[in-house]
């Protein structure tokens, strides 16, 4: 690859269209234009590079878990998660006692938006995790969404209707410590090597109706996890009505 495709006075995918054309690129960041990574295989006209740039996925949302925001997506969490000892990126949950203690990591509410956002907008949801105990399918977090109370037939006191997404480990494979991502619905683009799980097995309580408006959106770890667990949460994200993908790191 020619070495002027990194030199930080050419700052317009055009300008550097004159260092680029006719080479072979698999990979090429131009950070001065806010497009992280921009994938050309094989045809590196300037048509098709700007043809891929509305396809590029900007990760730039952060939460840091001593801020105000950080404690409101934490929320009732117990115990509450740490910086990992190992400095991974992220934030990390260790049970340290044999009761139901778990995370509950909010990581959409309804009162965060200007727009009512359906179960049936939502198109996808994931975290990239590394999960560092293993003793069985309790081990690993799930996916859950709730729909905002209606006061007529709803299924719990705060909430019309739940969706549940979590593994099924007769399909999926885990081991301890890999970076991975988990997933529901429609399969996500992230920025990462990781391998992709989809939370396959579903259960819902309530009407679950696609119209009834989004409460929220959260990821949990089990309760009936063995003392000693430990998950490692580094980004979540969701789409919604393939308008918005948000993509938020988690800081500790």
């Amino acid at each position: 690859m020619s070495k002027h495709l990194f030199n930080p006075s050419v700052k317009s995918i055009t300008e550097r269209h004159d260092f680029i054309l006719g080479e072979k690129i698999d990979k090429l960041s131009l950070n001065n234009d806010g497009v992280e990574d921009l994938i050309a295989s094989g045809n590196t006209s300037l048509n098709n590079i700007d043809k891929n740039i509305n396809k590029v996925i900007i990760q730039n949302d952060k939460i840091k878990l001593s801020s105000s925001g950080g404690v409101a997506v934490i929320a009732d969490s117990s115990p509450v998660p740490t910086s990992d000892d190992n400095d991974r990126e992220g934030w990390l949950f260790s049970k340290v006692s044999a009761d139901s203690s778990k995370f509950n990591y909010y990581i959409y509410g309804n009162t965060a938006t200007s727009y009512q956002w359906t179960l049936g907008d939502l198109k996808s949801v994931s975290m990239t995790c590394s999960i560092d105990t293993w003793s069985s399918s309790s081990s690993v977090p799930f996916i859950v969404i709730y729909s905002v109370p209606t006061g007529s037939g709803d299924a719990g006191a705060w909430y019309h209707s739940r969706r549940v997404y979590s593994i099924n480990t007769s399909n999926q494979k885990i081991l301890c410590g890999e970076h991975i991502n988990l997933y529901c619905l429609a399969k996500p683009e992230l920025k990462n090597d990781n391998r992709y799980i989809e939370l396959e097995t579903y259960s819902s309580e309530g009407d679950n109706l696609d119209s009834e408006v989004i409460l929220a959106v959260s990821l949990h770890s089990d309760s009936g996890s063995a003392n000693g667990t430990k998950i490692l949460v580094s980004h979540a994200g969701y789409n919604l009505g393939n308008e918005i993908n948000r993509h938020i790191k988690l800081v500790a």
